[in-house]
């Protein structure tokens, strides 16, 4: 069991790579809809204005990694005892941070998610993807939980108890953490909470091509292979 103090302390935990376009954005939202949160981001090399700009909002730290090396790590210097992951292009909402805090105040609740959905882009697109919300939310009674590594949230103890995101898996590590927290209590999914992430990989991709990129590192990931790789867009 793991109890929430009164007043529990929330981290905001932002990976980034050469994200200068949108992690403004993205942090002083974070800041405006959380502002007793601390702040952190991890810059894992960027080659463009990323740091200074995340400098304006939040601790930055450099270390250079994939993004399960660059959440572990900003989880390590969190003080938080709630550590909320949340990527560089995607608007948080108080919503979602209000809803996490209650359902941790249920001691065997270890983890938690809602919908991420794409900033909107017809109607077709907005149903897509809640459709895919839905059988997410589904699986958890057949795969166990999956919650995207896009905006959730987890207590920090158990975090650690079980090493945070497997730094081997290029891709899944979101999916393989879920799995692996389960063991220490439940994780839930916030079906009132929706987060709002950017379009970019819908675009580059298509919907049928974000669908089939989906499908091929879950795949891979249940079926015992580990993902090679899961294409970035910036």
């Amino acid at each position: 069991m793991y109890p929430l103090s009164e007043r529990p302390r929330i981290t905001i935990v932002v990976p980034a790579l050469n994200e200068e376009k949108l992690i403004g954005q993205t942090l002083k939202n974070a800041r405006g809809v959380a502002p007793e949160a601390e702040l952190i981001v991890v810059d894992s090399g960027s080659r463009d204005k990323t740091a200074e700009i995340a400098g304006e909002y939040a601790r930055v730290y450099r270390h250079v990694g994939n993004v399960a090396q660059a959440r572990n790590f900003g989880a390590k210097v969190a003080a938080g005892e709630i550590i909320i992951f949340l990527d560089a292009d995607t608007l948080i909402t108080r919503q979602f941070v209000d809803e996490v805090i209650k359902a941790f105040r249920d001691p065997g609740v270890v983890g938690a998610g809602g919908f991420i959905m794409p900033h909107f882009k017809g109607v077709l697109t907005e149903m897509v993807f809640y459709f895919f919300n839905f059988l997410v939310m589904a699986s958890f009674a057949f795969l166990g939980p999956f919650l995207a590594g896009t905006c959730v949230a987890y207590k920090r103890d158990p975090f650690f108890e079980v090493g945070g995101f497997d730094e081997s898996l290029l891709a899944s590590e979101d999916f393989d953490l879920c799995r692996r927290i389960s063991r220490k209590g439940r994780v839930v999914f916030l079906r009132g909470v929706t987060v709002r992430t950017s379009r970019r990989r819908l675009e580059r991709l298509g919907l049928m091509g974000l669908i089939l990129d989906w499908t091929r590192v879950t795949v891979q990931y249940l079926s015992g292979k580990r993902p090679r790789d899961y294409r970035s867009f910036r």
